[in-house]
């Protein structure tokens, strides 16, 4: 885009590098490896991008999903990015707060409000004029370093504050606590949310492809072929896939092959779900009752799986075990199928057309 042109609307751009170095009275959509913003942005910022260097001015807000972010420029309103690095040069203005969830963050410009980081590590050399509310490993105050506001930080280090900086108050630390998963509260919302996942999974799957299902759980109860196949198939699956992505033919082959193989770990689940469910509320066929029955065993089967420290095994077991149910139903819909032969009887030979010798004699 031209450092004179001047576009009137939204704005979607596509490329290995894209530079805006004019101005555009709405919103600009990046989708680039390298995007450069030199000129004026009157609306939002969209980027989905390798680095994205904003030098120039931005009046709306930055939405960023990229490694690299450095804020050279001025924006106007809040930055809220996903990054690997975020740098915030001396030059550097923004406006309003800055969100991120980034790994290191350089913040040596000015922040007009708040910031709001979950990452690694801070280093603060600019001008805070909010509060800071951190949640990380390391937190660096140099001695440059002006905030007006409160700082709040929950890390693992106690954070490393020169005495030269300027801070309207001292910073309230507390050391993160590493507790087990199972002793906190939003473990078991997520195996919850997880559960109901499982079932609609199992609920699609089924009524997609009842009869398979229920060959896949009738094959579960072949206990000790399901668990040897299940074993050859978890570890030689991968391995086939990685050695068909060496070649460029077989990278389609080799990528679908590893998450069709991902997908089925889920299914194998639902399906030992199913046949714990039909041990307790008997066999069927029927596609509903067994969909009732896969809800029910898969109910019993995670929470075995969250039990500490034997849930992982469990949960190995299981996927072995439903991986093999899974493969014996594929093996016995696609092996060769044999028909029995017809009975022999003695050999009658077709009649010979009138007028035809044998030996030279012509039958009576």
């Amino acid at each position: 885009m031209a450092k004179d042109e001047t576009i009137k609307g939204d704005i979607f751009l596509f490329g290995e590098r894209v530079r805006v170095d004019g101005t555009v009275e709405g919103d600009v959509y990046l989708f680039a490896h390298n995007a450069n913003v030199t000129g004026n942005v009157k609306g939002d910022i969209i980027a989905f991008a390798q680095s994205l260097d904003v030098n120039g001015e931005v009046d709306g807000n930055v939405r960023a999903f990229t490694n690299t972010l450095t804020v050279r420029g001025t924006v106007t309103k809040n930055i809220l990015t996903f990054d690997e690095v975020v740098n915030v040069e001396s030059a550097g203005k923004i406006g309003g707060s800055l969100t991120l969830f980034v790994a290191k963050l350089n913040l040596d410009g000015m922040l007009g409000k708040d910031l709001f980081m979950f990452g690694k590590h801070l280093a603060l050399s600019g001008k805070i004029d909010g509060e800071v509310k951190m949640k990380g490993d390391l937190l660096t105050i140099n001695s440059s370093a002006q905030v007006a506001g409160p700082i709040h930080f929950q890390g693992n280090k106690e954070p490393e504050v020169s005495p030269q900086a300027k801070l309207a108050y001292p910073v309230d630390y507390r050391k993160m606590e590493h507790k087990p998963q199972y002793m906190e509260g939003h473990y078991y919302v997520w195996q919850v949310i997880w559960l109901a996942a499982f079932v609609l999974f199992g609920l699609v799957l089924f009524q997609l492809m009842p009869k398979f299902a229920a060959e896949a759980v009738a094959g579960a109860e072949r206990y000790g072929a399901s668990f040897g196949l299940g074993v050859l198939v978890f570890f030689g699956v991968p391995i086939a896939a990685a050695i068909a992505c060496v070649t460029v033919v077989g990278l389609f082959v080799g990528i679908s092959a590893f998450f069709i193989w991902y997908a089925a770990l889920y299914f194998a689940q639902l399906i030992v779900g199913a046949l714990v469910g039909q041990w307790l509320m008997g066999r069927t066929q029927e596609t509903w009752p067994l969909i009732g029955r896969m809800a029910v065993g898969i109910v019993i089967v995670r929470l075995a799986t969250v039990v500490p420290i034997l849930g992982w095994w469990v949960k190995f077991g299981v996927m072995l075990w439903g991986l093999g149910a899974i493969s014996l139903a594929l093996y016995n819909r696609f092996q060769p199928t044999l028909t029995a032969s017809a009975p022999s009887g003695p050999y009658v030979p077709p009649p010979l057309p009138p007028n035809t010798t044998v030996g030279g004699m012509q039958p009576a």
